[in-house]
């Protein structure tokens, strides 16, 4: 009976946290979106003018499951931006023009192809452009 127990328990609490894991981890890339788009707005205001940033680390279609270092392209390093954590999950990019930008994010926490896509620009903080359900 107890063996039974533990297996419909095992059955219920894995997904569970496999859920919340993946969520955790997909959680890096709106708040990094709405911390690059903080850094957008005060850079603004210092300089009169908002900068455009090519995706860092990496390219938004070779995001996968596995984190990797932070490398900054040059519009973050002019920028200043950098995320918390040294190795990051997601792509960012920015795309300015002289009246707004908007900053991108994306990634595929569970490695299946399908990128969870986030925005934010000047009005807006950042939101998911992809379904719930894509990690």
């Amino acid at each position: 009976m107890a063996v039974a127990v533990l297996a419909v328990l095992t059955l219920i609490i894995v997904p569970v946290i496999w859920s919340f894991s993946r969520n955790a981890r997909r959680d890096e890339v709106p708040l990094n979106v709405e911390a690059i788009r903080a850094t957008e707005l005060s850079y603004e205001k210092a300089f009169n003018e908002f900068l455009s940033a090519d995706a860092a680390p990496r390219p938004p279609h070779a995001v996968d499951a596995d984190a990797v270092p932070w490398i900054p392209s040059d519009g973050f390093r002019r920028l200043g931006w950098a995320p918390a954590d040294a190795e990051v999950r997601g792509s960012y990019s920015v795309t300015a023009t002289k009246t707004g930008f908007v900053v991108h994010g994306a990634c595929d926490v569970d490695g299946d192809g399908h990128r969870a896509l986030y925005e934010a620009d000047v009005a807006r903080a950042a939101v998911a452009t992809t379904d719930d359900g894509v990690y």
